[in-house]
């Protein structure tokens, strides 16, 4: 009797310690499960969405013409007699604007008639003796007539080249429009250098400098409005015609792209005046966009990090348009995807949970 129970309390002693013991495990596994959930990095997510992107860019512009030809001391072949036009004046192509000085040129053109004239008198010496030469001897002279043709032929373009120098002296308009500067000095009264003749076309164009980061939103065909002081309560408009395809330094030493934009309708601001030009980029239609804050560097290119079933992968992207808070995604995502919008430190396929 005394066995028989000695055997049930044992049985239960061990029951009580494997229970015990399965409460352990379970409550081990259950600390390592939540500890590994825990563990994981936290992540933010933003569904890809259609939206249009709209940008606006502000800069000054300065008015300026369209075409311009200017006349300057450093590049002329002779000094300047006189200027043969006044500021003000509206030339035509072809029309005369500056005559400079032809004493050396003339004087080459004198040299060269004199020449031409010796050369002939020489040519006729030697064709008189070949003529008169009796017919078996005439081939003795063919070496003198034919070097003295070839001298006279010279002699010819020598003059025709001078001649021509002389009529290049004379500069004319390569353009239809108004003179805004007729200096035969080529120097203001402070003693700086100036253009000694400039025209400008009629048609004007605004010219601003935009930075990188605003010159990449701009497109050719964009529209633009503008307005300045000297002007009040009216409104210009435009559009952009050029882009530069190079970034120059400003004054303050900044990389700046040079964007032209041209006026549409009446525009009587005169030239060098500023205005304030607004221009708009927008998506043609709704676009698949994402917050800055999801983009990341992926090389030379960007990437984000999409969630998909608990883990995070790593998608290159190629980048549009841009807004104040969002990005164009051209490819490689879809609008309902999941991206994470706080990327800092995630690995490719890296387990993590959301918030």
């Amino acid at each position: 009797m005394a066995n028989s129970l000695e055997k049930r309390r044992g049985r239960r002693v061990a029951v009580a310690i494997a229970l015990i013991g399965l409460a352990v495990v379970a409550g081990v596994i259950a600390i390592v499960s939540w500890r590994s959930r825990h563990s994981l990095p936290v992540v933010q997510t933003t569904t890809v969405t259609l939206q249009r992107i709209q940008r606006v860019t502000l800069a000054t512009g300065t008015v300026r013409p369209a075409d311009r030809q200017i006349i300057s001391l450093d590049n002329l072949p002779a000094p300047v007699e006189r200027v043969l036009v006044h500021v003000g004046e509206h030339v035509q192509p072809g029309q005369p604007l500056v005559q400079l000085s032809t004493a050396s040129a003339e004087a080459s053109v004198q040299a060269a008639q004199a020449a031409l004239a010796d050369a002939e008198s020489a040519y006729n010496r030697v064709l008189t003796q070949y003529n008169e030469a009796p017919t078996a001897l005439k081939a003795l002279f063919l070496p003198q007539l034919n070097a003295a043709e070839a001298s006279v032929a010279s002699a010819r373009s020598q003059l025709a080249a001078a001649q021509a120098n002389v009529a290049q002296l004379t500069l004319t308009s390569t353009l239809s429009g108004i003179v805004l500067i007729a200096n035969p000095n080529g120097v203001d009264a402070d003693g700086n250098q100036t253009p000694v003749v400039e025209v400008a076309s009629p048609q004007k164009e605004v010219v601003m400098d935009l930075s990188e980061v605003d010159a990449a939103q701009i497109k050719v065909g964009m529209a633009a409005t503008m307005q300045t002081d000297a002007y009040p309560n009216q409104t210009f408009t435009g559009t952009v015609t050029s882009i530069a395809p190079y970034a120059e330094l400003s004054q303050s030493g900044a990389p700046v792209v040079e964007v032209t934009v041209q006026p549409r309708g009446a525009f009587p601001v005169p030239y060098g005046y500023q205005l304030t030009c607004r221009l708009l980029s927008r998506s043609p239609a709704p676009v698949p966009t994402v917050p800055y804050s999801s983009i990341v560097q992926n090389g030379t290119g960007y990437a984000v990090y999409v969630w998909r079933n608990g883990h995070v992968y790593l998608v290159p992207v190629k980048l549009g348009m841009t807004s104040d808070t969002a990005v164009q995604v051209v490819s490689g995502l879809s609008p309902g995807a999941l991206v994470v919008t706080n990327p800092d430190n995630l690995v490719n396929g890296e387990a993590v949970r959301t918030s």
